[in-house]
Protein backbone atom coordinates (compact mmCIF):
# COMPACT_ATOMS: atom_id res chain seq x y z
CA UNK A 1 0.00 0.00 0.00
CA UNK A 2 0.62 3.47 -0.04
CA UNK A 3 1.52 6.34 2.82
CA UNK A 4 2.76 9.40 3.07
CA UNK A 5 6.32 10.07 4.11
CA UNK A 6 7.29 13.45 5.07
CA UNK A 7 4.74 15.24 2.60
CA UNK A 8 4.89 12.98 -0.36
CA UNK A 9 3.67 9.68 -1.63
CA UNK A 10 5.56 6.44 -0.61
CA UNK A 11 4.35 2.56 -1.51
CA UNK A 12 5.38 -0.08 1.34
CA UNK A 13 8.10 -2.48 -0.64
CA UNK A 14 8.81 -4.62 2.07
CA UNK A 15 7.77 -5.17 6.60
CA UNK A 16 9.53 -7.08 8.41
CA UNK A 17 9.51 -7.14 12.46
CA UNK A 18 11.54 -9.67 15.02
CA UNK A 19 9.37 -11.31 17.68
CA UNK A 20 10.77 -11.18 21.55
CA UNK A 21 13.70 -9.22 23.36
CA UNK A 22 15.65 -8.38 19.85
CA UNK A 23 18.50 -6.47 18.94
CA UNK A 24 18.11 -2.58 18.33
CA UNK A 25 15.81 -1.81 15.05
CA UNK A 26 13.34 -4.56 15.59
CA UNK A 27 11.36 -3.64 12.37
CA UNK A 28 12.34 -2.50 9.48
CA UNK A 29 10.17 -1.06 6.45
CA UNK A 30 11.39 -0.33 3.05
CA UNK A 31 9.64 2.35 1.16
CA UNK A 32 9.78 2.91 -2.54
CA UNK A 33 10.09 6.98 -2.71
CA UNK A 34 9.62 7.13 -6.61
CA UNK A 35 13.00 8.23 -7.20
CA UNK A 36 15.15 5.30 -5.20
CA UNK A 37 14.36 3.66 -2.67
CA UNK A 38 14.84 3.66 1.53
CA UNK A 39 14.63 1.59 4.61
CA UNK A 40 13.39 2.85 8.09
CA UNK A 41 15.17 0.74 11.03
CA UNK A 42 13.34 0.90 14.23
CA UNK A 43 10.95 -0.59 16.21
CA UNK A 44 6.91 -0.92 16.76
CA UNK A 45 5.66 0.81 20.20
CA UNK A 46 2.99 -0.86 22.51
CA UNK A 47 0.36 1.32 20.35
CA UNK A 48 1.30 0.49 17.38
CA UNK A 49 3.04 3.21 16.12
CA UNK A 50 6.52 2.98 14.65
CA UNK A 51 9.39 4.64 15.98
CA UNK A 52 12.05 5.06 13.46
CA UNK A 53 16.07 4.83 15.02
CA UNK A 54 17.82 4.50 12.08
CA UNK A 55 17.43 4.94 7.78
CA UNK A 56 19.64 3.09 4.65
CA UNK A 57 19.70 3.65 1.50
CA UNK A 58 20.00 -0.28 0.31
CA UNK A 59 19.74 0.16 -3.51
CA UNK A 60 18.83 2.43 -6.00
CA UNK A 61 15.89 2.64 -8.51
CA UNK A 62 16.09 2.44 -11.75
CA UNK A 63 18.14 5.12 -13.49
Amino acid sequence: GSIDFEGRKARVVHLSQKSGIAPPHSARIELDLGDGYLALLGYFSRDGEFMEEGRERPFQGPA
